[in-house]
Formats: C-alpha cells, structure tokens, sequence
C-alpha cells in the first residue's frame, strides 16, 4: 500500500451562523490525495476531499491512469468550486447572486454561465413540481426559524401574509438564451437547494472532460456516479433511514452514470405547544409541510435535477410526487409515515436498482 499526501492552498469557508457561512479564508488545509493498490495496479483509487460551500467534498476515482497530474486535478476542482460559490453564495456579500438580489427592480441583470445555468433548474424544477421547488422561498424559511436568526416560533398570520408577497419565482425573468434575469418584484433568491447538486455536475463534467470514465463525487450529501467502483461492481449506495440512531440503510441499491438526492423531515423540526414544525416549508401556502411523506430519494442523471426535486417533491408529498415521477419515468424511493411505522414505496422506474 502507498499513501501521498500532498498539501494545497484552498480556500475554507467559515460561518458566524453554525458553520454554514461562505466568508472566504485563504489558509492551508491537507488535501487527501491516496493510491491504494493491492496485488495488481489496476483499479487503483485516487481520493480527493476538501472543505466547500459549508460542507465538504468526496471524490473518488476509479481508473489505471490519469491523464493529468492528481495536484493539478486537485487545485482544478477547488477552483470549479470556488467559482460556483462567488456566483450562487447568500453568505458572500459580493456574491453575483446577491448582487442580483440587490438589483433594480425591472432591470434586466448580465449573469454568469454558472448562474444562468443553475436558474435555469430552478425554473423547470418549479414548472414541473407546480410551485413546491421555489428558491425565492426564504422569507418563509427566516419567519419560521429556520433561517439565520434560527428563532423556532409560530409567525402570525400576518407575518406569513407578508412574507408570501416576497415569495415566488414567476416574478422573475430568467432570459437563458442572453444570459440574464430581472427581478419583477421585490424577491430574494436562495440557491441552497441546487448549488450543492449544480457543483456536483461540474465536478463530475470536469472529471469526464479528462476522460476519467470511473469515479463518485459527493458534495455535501448530493452524490454523482459513473462507471464502477474499484471491485469492477457497480457503486452501491444506501438510503438512510429517517430514523436518528438506525445505522443499517432503509434501502441499499446500485448505480452507475446517475445522480442521487435525499430530502426529508425528520431532522430538522421544532415542536411548539404539542405540534411539530418541519423545516420544509410550501412556498404556496407559506406553512410547514404537514403531510406523511419522511423522505424521497430521487436518481437522475442531472446531481442539480435530483438535489432540486428532492426538495420539491418533498414538499408535495408522497400522493402528488408518486404521479410526478411515474408521469415523467423520474426513479423515486419514497419512505412514508403509515401510524407508527416506515413504509416504503419505490417508483415505476426505481424498482430496477433495487436488490
């Protein structure tokens, strides 16, 4: 076995609310750079892994030889990465995205590629989940205690009144094809629910760009996978159980050239006078989601389509996602709420990756 270790100049992101931040530090971090081999030198895996978007990233890849120096590589991906959060961070004040947010209203704004591109989702993830994805959902989300303030009390009606005037995504003009949006209305965007799957696909574009045909990048959860791992098997991943403390997956299954996402409720609530708030909110309704929908799993080739409609159709619930799905042949894995237990129930499309 031979391990290198080789150090890099990243950029660590730093937080003054619960380490989620994206304020910029130049510091040097260790970048995990390993090659494992056993009796052969084939199938020998390459690591990568760094701090990013309040998170981390994982990168596995699994090939005979790469084209290009791993350090190179290396210093590439925190670069792919250090360009999408000055584009679509709320947590840099000079970010474009809240530059954009800071607009006039009426006033058509110039975006970056990586903007245009992750708005772009958000639009159809919007039209195809009828408003349950909105990333102009944020008043709601702060109003509710699940934003900065982390406050965890019930609004008043007319607090969710006003914060429904500053919600939706139809009051802005996302021109694609001249790379540029206007704010129609007073609305703020927040990209936490697609960057993290958008940076995944760069990532993994850029992976591809060097002809690597095996490998797994995870960013913070949202996982992308092509090839195979280093037994020449598919990768197999599991599906966590919404069930604090259970270490066995819900559901183990095997990919290759797909993207996986998760999204459920029951890690971050609030109970308040016997009633249990969900951090999900309906940007319809401006009201936590109240149905028995714990958590949608969603595969797509697309890391940001996943990460976006795991989120919402999330919101909509099992009844109105399982239609979703089965109409657009998007593979879903759903876990429900039935009294007190799990039931699960797998899409038309899903049952195929399933053991």
């Amino acid at each position: 076995m031979r391990t290198f270790f080789l150090t890099t100049s990243v950029v660590k992101q730093t937080s003054s609310n619960h380490g989620v931040g994206l304020v910029y530090r130049a510091l040097l971090c260790f970048v995990l750079v390993s090659f494992i081999s056993a009796c052969s030198d084939s199938n020998v895996p390459l690591y990568l892994s760094g701090p990013t978007m309040g998170t981390t990233y994982n990168i596995t890849i699994i090939d005979d030889e790469l084209s290009t120096d791993p350090n190179t590589v290396a210093m590439k991906i925190m670069n792919l990465l250090g360009d999408i959060n000055q584009a679509a961070s709320t947590y840099i004040k000079d970010s474009e995205l809240m530059r954009f947010n800071r607009s006039p209203i009426g006033e058509p704004v110039v975006l970056s590629s990586e903007l245009t591109e992750i708005l772009q989702v958000s639009s159809d993830v919007y039209q195809l989940t009828h408003g349950a994805f909105d990333v102009t959902v944020a008043p709601l989300v702060n109003i509710w205690g699940f934003g900065p303030d982390n406050r965890r009390e019930v609004p008043s009606d007319l607090e969710i009144s006003d914060a429904l005037a500053k919600v939706g995504f139809e009051k802005i003009l996302l021109d694609a094809t001249n790379s540029t949006a206007t704010r129609n209305s007073d609305v703020s965007v927040d990209l936490s629910s697609v960057a993290k799957g958008y940076a995944v696909d760069k990532v993994a574009n850029y992976l591809e760009m060097l002809g690597v045909e095996n490998y797994l990048v995870e960013i913070g959860g949202e996982i992308r996978v092509k090839g195979h791992n280093n037994r020449g098997s598919r990768w197999r991943i599991g599906i966590e159980a919404p069930t604090l403390g259970r270490n066995d997956p819900a559901q183990a299954i095997e990919v290759e050239d797909l993207a996986m996402a998760t999204s459920g409720d029951y890690r971050n609530y609030f109970d308040d006078d016997g009633v249990r708030y969900s951090h999900t909110i309906d940007p319809r309704t401006g009201k936590p989601i109240t149905h028995n929908l714990a958590s949608i799993t969603v595969l797509h080739k697309s890391s940001a389509m996943a990460d976006a409609l795991a989120t919402g159709l999330n919101v909509l619930g099992y009844e109105k996602s399982i239609k979703v799905c089965n109409d657009n042949q998007i593979p879903c894995f759903f876990i429900v709420r039935e009294h007190d237990k799990f039931a699960e129930y797998p899409s038309e499309t899903f049952e195929q990756y399933m053991n």
